[in-house]
């Protein structure tokens, strides 16, 4: 009964999430035609902006159920394997529940936001729609998806009933999360049964409380509580304690709508669909056939095409995970074939891997624009100079590898004339939808919500016109866009959560206060800093890490006077280092995964001096601002 009952519902989640997507590019058609209005005729479309916060709000809800309908949540699964079966079905249920709840919580009071604006009579300023109902349509959508989710969870308590067949995992690791949700049980039941008094507690010891919700936050994580639910209850629960529970409520709510309503939110899922739409195109082999033919004729020229064809892949997808996973589909299969040692052609395409999110577009940095209020713009113009350092690093690397195992590559082989122009020919669209994305955006012409449309309208032409979008294709592609938009924004709905607890708290602040008494030099703190992101980055991806930390990170670097921009680009650097750092980096077990026969100490061991080269490249990058700041300073 609940199996078809999950089923159904995944299925009525479905077309929900389609219509949605379909909106999101039906708008960015309409942003495209307002830029040429304005260009042609000197003309645009009325309150553009208005149009869009509405639409997106809407379709960016209804990617929620599908999400869940399919159980794409963001995880920390470092313990997944080390726990009992039994038990790790336990912890999945419950984690199942606590998504239940956030969902549940944030649909009944976005309604109940709606009802005010209705009784109000709020109106768009320019158009004066009536923003009730699109709230409601809001809060009715993120319902259904709560219903999904009850569904989602029945069926995982169910999975209890079933034999387990195979025994293992570790007692301690399970006697750890054991005793975390022991402690968390704890202050459940105290909050309940006298939440005066345990927010009298709160209060008193700030300080102590604000570390307890780490340790709970952490402590969930590990027992595979998804993070969005973890940071966003735990924040609800803080804010409540320390302004009382109807205003956290409000605030969970009202935040969480005037960031789906905000138009430069419309970003984000524009350029996750121009990746999905580019990816479908076919544009990796474009440009990975263009980087071997211009770099080919060199020894390790493979390598090195891999490395430029990584760099090109990311700067349609913004994705580094996507980026390892497809061109190591691409490039293992021909390294291999032309003799390249498996420790050169797996640690290059996972190095290289991490370019997917530093070259611009790149969603993690969207995220951290959205997070702190940054310019998406700035922030993408920020990272082209440490993405072209991070290039010609790696390159580096390749050659001094090869000079040193000479075995590890074999004799160059030089392109013809003709096998590059075909290439050139090949990429040719490619390279200017980047052209004029990231060009126009770096010009002023555009705006990011803009570039994105551009993006988004450019990318789906450009496979719509190469004929990749027959037989179903196009709505795998709206699917894929659907479920990382709904993953993205729970985490976003959590983070605002969190967020505010922190800053009701003080303790950034008060943090901030205690590093400058302690009158370090401000670049040893941001020396510790970036040892702690670089060991998040090793068993987190940039989502999560960001999520976590930008609350209290962020209070702390503008107050020592650096700039957020620069900080941006910092922090994404070192967590994509992270990423392929042992033991746990995550680019690597992408890799692994694509050699099943291959040791990931083999895997380690090919990427282990690019992790070197990282290194110096953050190092410059801390040492010489200038490197990430310069071309910011120069827009218009």
């Amino acid at each position: 009964m609940i199996q078809k009952a999950e089923k159904l519902l995944a299925r009525l989640s479905t077309p929900l999430a389609s219509i949605g997507a379909l909106a999101m590019l039906a708008a960015a058609g309409v942003t495209v035609a307002d830029v040429l209005l304005r260009w042609l005729a000197n003309a645009g479309v009325v309150a553009l902006n208005e149009v869009i916060g509405l639409i997106f709000a809407v379709a960016i809800a209804a990617c929620i159920p599908a999400g869940l309908a399919k159980k794409v949540n963001l995880r920390l699964d470092l313990l997944e394997n080390a726990l009992p079966p039994r038990f790790a079905s336990w912890s999945d249920g419950f984690g199942a529940a606590t998504l239940t709840a956030f969902y549940g919580i944030l649909a009944w009071h976005i309604a109940k936001y709606a009802g005010s604006l209705a009784a109000q009579g709020q109106t768009t300023v320019i158009l004066s729609v009536p923003l009730a109902p699109f709230v409601y349509a809001v809060a009715c959508i993120v319902g259904f998806g709560a219903i999904v989710q009850i569904v989602v969870t029945l069926s995982a308590f169910a999975k209890l009933r079933a034999p387990v067949s195979v025994r293992g995992g570790s007692p301690l690791a399970a006697a750890a999360v054991l005793a975390i949700f022991a402690l968390l049980a704890a202050v459940v039941v105290y909050g309940i049964a006298d939440f005066d008094g345990f927010a009298g507690w709160i209060r008193q010891n700030i300080g102590l409380a604000v570390a307890l919700a780490f340790l709970l936050m952490w402590g969930c994580l590990l027992g595979l509580v998804p993070l969005a639910s973890a940071v966003g209850l735990i924040g609800l629960v803080g804010m409540a304690t320390i302004i009382g529970w109807a205003p956290a409520y409000s605030i969970f709510a009202t935040e969480a709508v005037g960031f789906l309503t905000n138009s430069q939110v419309s970003t984000l899922p524009l350029f996750l669909m121009m990746g999905s739409f580019a990816a479908a195109a076919g544009i990796s082999d474009d440009l990975y056939r263009l980087a071997q033919a211009v770099v080919g004729g060199f020894r390790g020229g493979l390598a090195l095409a891999t490395i430029a064809g990584c760099g090109g892949f990311g700067a349609v997808t913004g994705s580094s995970l996507a980026t390892a996973a497809t061109l190591g589909r691409v490039a293992l299969p021909e390294m291999e074939r032309r003799g390249y040692s498996v420790t050169l052609a797996t640690g290059t395409i996972a190095a290289g891997g991490t370019l997917g999110a530093l070259v611009p577009p790149s969603s993690p940095l969207i995220l951290f624009a959205l997070l702190t209020e940054s310019s998406i713009g700035q922030l993408f113009t920020a990272a082209i100079v440490p993405a072209l350092l991070a290039i010609l690093l790696y390159f580096l690397v390749v050659g001094i590898y090869i000079r040193v195992a000479p075995g590890a590559a074999p004799a160059a082989q030089r392109t013809s004339k003709q096998e590059l122009w075909e290439a050139l020919k090949g990429s040719g669209a490619v390279v200017l939808l980047f052209g004029v994305v990231i060009g126009g955006l770096y010009a002023g012409i555009f705006t990011a919500t803009e570039s994105a449309a551009f993006g988004a309208v450019g990318a789906f032409l450009l496979a719509l016109v190469r004929k990749r979008l027959k037989r179903g294709v196009f709505w795998r592609i709206t699917a894929e866009t659907t479920v990382t938009t709904a993953l993205i924004y729970g985490l976003i709905f959590g983070a605002l959560s969190f967020s505010y607890f922190m800053a009701a708290s003080g303790v950034p602040e008060t943090v901030t206060g205690i590093i400058k008494n302690l009158d370090l030099q401000p670049i040893l703190i941001i020396a510790l800093l970036l040892v702690v992101f670089l060991m998040l980055g090793c068993v987190m991806d940039s989502f999560a890490v960001m999520i976590i930390t930008v609350p209290i990170v962020t209070p702390l670097i503008t107050g020592m006077g650096y700039d957020l921009i620069w900080w941006g680009v910092i922090n994404l650097a070192v967590i994509e280092t992270g990423m392929i750092t042992p033991p746990f980096g995550l680019n690597v077990f992408v890799l692994k995964s694509l050699l099943p026969r291959t040791s990931v100490a083999t895997v380690f061991k090919g990427v282990l001096p690019f992790v070197l080269a990282d290194l110096l490249k953050l190092a410059l990058l801390v040492a010489f601002p200038f490197i990430v700041l310069a071309l910011p300073s120069t827009m218009n």
